[in-house]
């Protein structure tokens, strides 16, 4: 009942809607709202809160990208704590397409 009612409004109040929602409960319900759910709209005032001031096209996957490196910089620092550091490769940035659905 609730995923009829979530496609029948517009998608400007769902964008408000998702902006209230934790980041670990902004799983798609269905295929239709995955675009709008990794939208600018969505993602670009978390990314901010973050990471700080970042241009991007795709905030999505800029913050998809910035927990990845959160975490290899984690890792490394605590492997160097260790001693164990060993041949690490550094990570690449990919460059990301726009988002698919973007109000801006």
């Amino acid at each position: 009942m609730l995923i009829i009612i979530m496609q029948q409004l517009p998608d400007d109040v769902i964008g408000i809607i998702l902006g209230f929602l934790p980041d670990k409960d902004l799983t798609p319900i269905t295929n239709v709202l995955k675009s709008l759910y990794r939208s600018n709209l969505v993602w670009k005032p978390r990314v901010l809160k973050r990471f700080g001031q970042i241009e991007s096209k795709n905030y999505f996957g800029e913050y998809i990208w910035g927990i990845k490196l959160e975490h290899s910089t984690f890792m490394y620092k605590r492997a160097y704590t260790y001693g164990c550091v060993g041949k690490k490769v550094p990570l690449i940035k990919p460059i990301f397409p726009p988002a698919i659905y973007d109000l801006n």
